[in-house]
């Protein structure tokens, strides 16, 4: 029989610890959505990896995701809609290891909520896979996956997981489908403005000028940038970029292209180009003031001698 003293005690205990259970983080989960689980051989299919905080704020993520590289092909990802902002690691696809890594963070945090914002509620990635084998394949979150807490401190939160599990089909007529190909048709919108920024650096390509860039792309995400000098061609580039003129005597064009062809088109008129012009502009002024006078002076010395 237990003592009344030892039961109080007991209680207190059991008090205690419910009060402090809300000050430990909770486990966010990281799982994986998909329009179906059945598909089709030759199907193009969107799986959507997401993230679900449960009531923390998280900043950064790193993670690992695999697959049955007999039966998926991923041939692309798209990020324009993530809640992450930053990339330390773009995502890159391994398909030889059957494998997807990134790392991304999130300025200011991310809490669930992304009222009046265009970017997808706890959406970290959309991964494209096209089916190439016939079976079952699981895809999943490597179990070593980092979530950190908005807590200046970047402590790990708990992470819990949800795979998805879809079964690849036999061909069914000629027809395949293609939901990738539908989001591309239905993004219609280009990348957002930014801007060009032209610097110096000793500590960078030994203190040439180059320029740096970055956008977003809300939609289906960036897929790449050129950059022209003056009236040179289009180069495929990456920020930062070394400029191949460096007396800075063009305009420098960048131009940011999403995964649905969409692009958004930005300039800089270097200072130097606007001195060139200027200077360009006043020596053909004074060219053309002293032809006119030495011009008016010859038919003055004409008329004056015509006279006599």
């Amino acid at each position: 029989m237990i003592k009344p003293a030892k039961n109080i005690s007991v209680n207190l205990l059991a008090v205690c610890v419910f009060l402090l259970l809300p000050s430990i983080a909770e486990a966010a989960v990281l799982y994986l959505e998909s329009n179906q689980n059945q598909y089709h051989l030759g199907d193009t299919f969107v799986i959507e990896a997401k993230i679900d905080p449960v009531g923390e704020c998280i900043n950064t993520v790193a993670a690992n995701l695999h697959y049955d590289k007999n039966l998926l092909e991923a041939i692309e990802v798209s990020y324009g809609e993530s809640i992450l902002l930053f990339w330390v690691e773009k995502p890159q696809i391994n398909q030889s290891l059957g494998s997807i890594s990134f790392i991304g963070g999130v300025p200011g945090g991310y809490c669930g909520d992304l009222s009046g914002e265009k970017r997808s509620p706890n959406l970290l990635l959309k991964i494209v896979f096209k089916a190439i084998g016939q079976g079952t394949s699981t895809i999943s979150f490597a179990k070593d996956a980092q979530v950190l807490l908005n807590d200046s401190l970047g402590t790990p939160a708990p992470v819990n997981f949800q795979d998805a599990q879809l079964t690849i089909l036999p061909k069914v007529g000629a027809e395949e489908k293609n939901e990738w190909e539908q989001i591309l048709l239905a993004d219609q919108i280009p990348p957002e403005p930014f801007e060009i920024e032209l610097r110096r650096d000793p500590l960078i390509f030994e203190g040439k000028w180059f320029i740096t860039f970055f956008t977003t792309d809300k939609q289906t995400g960036i897929d790449h940038y050129d950059v022209q000098e003056g009236k040179g061609e289009w180069r495929v580039a990456e920020s930062p970029y070394l400029l191949a003129n460096q007396h800075l005597m063009s305009i420098i064009k960048v131009r940011a292209v999403d995964k649905a062809g969409n692009e958004r088109i930005v300039e800089l008129v270097p200072p130097y180009w606007l001195t060139w012009k200027i200077w360009a502009l006043l020596i053909l002024l004074i060219l053309a003031v002293t032809g006119a006078i030495y011009w008016l002076i010859k038919k003055s010395k004409f008329k004056y001698q015509k006279s006599k």
